[in-house]
């Protein structure tokens, strides 16, 4: 009999209806498709609708995620959620999904490291089951990026888009198995923030007039380091699972940008084919980008079983990490 680990059940995902293509954003920002396929992939994103908020995403791929892994919600007593774009400062997010479950009592946690928060929680939740303080824990990722865009910055509002994705993890006999996690720091504010809604610049006239409470991007120095850092999580992660480089079968990189990956892949050594990218049909969902990606490769068959997959995350803070997993 194998021992049991700590290991993924079920994922699931969801993008919004409204398709939003590089045309469209076009009408009101000073852009063109050409221009924003040749600098990110991106082809199209999805918007959620106005009343449709990231609870209402993250439920949504939470609810396919426990239907895949064939358990019911009642089983959950922990809830992560990811975002950089909550419903509110709190009550958090993971209590609107517990409200939306009608689970009374169980723990609710929000994880706060935009791009790189699905692997974050999924190493928090890793932790949590393997104590035995916990037997289920959902991990999600969730955003609604189109209500913090600054769609006046034609640099990143290109980028961001709305949908959700997510995972259920418990003690397992060999499926799914999370074989290592490691996350990481480097404080920086100019390279990627929300500058107002804090302590530090609370909500005014001035900082609403002057779309403070909107993503502000420093693109060239958000590339560099991030190309960087997948490289070293890359070779990290297989030094730690035991494994070369040449075993991953699938790499599941934050869908920050095609170039960053492409360029990050190739000087890691992964062949492009096992990348899974799909920045060009959902754009940049920030720490829901992962888990969406991750769910449709699961989808159509491109992760089998006992594969190697690696997933990375890269984002504000600056914030990084990973996730080995044997499928």
């Amino acid at each position: 009999m194998q021992n049991l680990s700590p290991g993924i059940i079920g994922v699931g995902s969801y993008i919004p209806e409204r398709v939003v293509t590089n045309d469209d954003l076009k009408q009101f920002v000073d852009t063109n498709d050409e221009w924003i396929r040749t600098r990110t992939g991106i082809r199209e994103r999805r918007f959620a609708r106005a009343d449709e908020y990231t609870s209402d995403m993250a439920l949504a791929a939470l609810k396919k995620a426990l239907a895949r892994a064939e358990i019911d919600a009642k089983k959950l007593d922990y809830i992560l959620v990811a975002t950089a774009s909550p419903d509110n400062t709190f009550p958090n997010t993971a209590c609107w999904v517990q409200k939306g479950l009608g689970l009374e009592g169980v723990a609710c946690l929000d994880v706060s490291t935009a791009c790189s928060g699905f692997v974050y929680a999924l190493q928090l939740a890793t932790a949590l089951v393997a104590s035995g303080q916990n037997k289920c824990v959902a991990v999600i990722g969730a955003e609604k990026l189109s209500a913090i865009t600054n769609f006046q910055d034609r640099g990143s509002c290109i980028l961001f888009a709305d949908g959700a994705g997510a995972a259920v993890v418990t003690m397992t006999q060999g499926r799914g198995t999370i074989i290592c996690s490691n996350t990481g720091a480097l404080f920086d504010y100019d390279a990627l923030a929300v500058p107002a809604g804090g302590c530090r610049l609370p909500a005014s006239r001035e900082t609403v007039e002057k779309n403070q409470h909107t993503i502000a991007m420093n693109g060239r120095a958000t590339y560099q380091t991030a190309v960087r850092k997948f490289v070293e999580m890359a070779n990290e992660a297989c030094t730690r699972g035991g494994i070369k480089i040449s075993d991953l079968n699938i790499v599941i990189p934050h869908q920050a940008n095609e170039h960053i990956v492409y360029s990050a892949m190739d000087r890691a050594g992964v062949p492009r084919e096992r990348v899974i990218l799909n920045i060009d049909r959902v754009g940049n969902t920030s720490s829901a980008s992962i888990p969406i990606a991750f769910d449709e490769a699961v989808g159509d068959g491109r992760i089998k079983r006992g594969d190697y997959i690696l997933l990375m995350g890269f984002g504000g803070g600056l914030s990084w990490g990973y996730n080995l997993i044997k499928w």
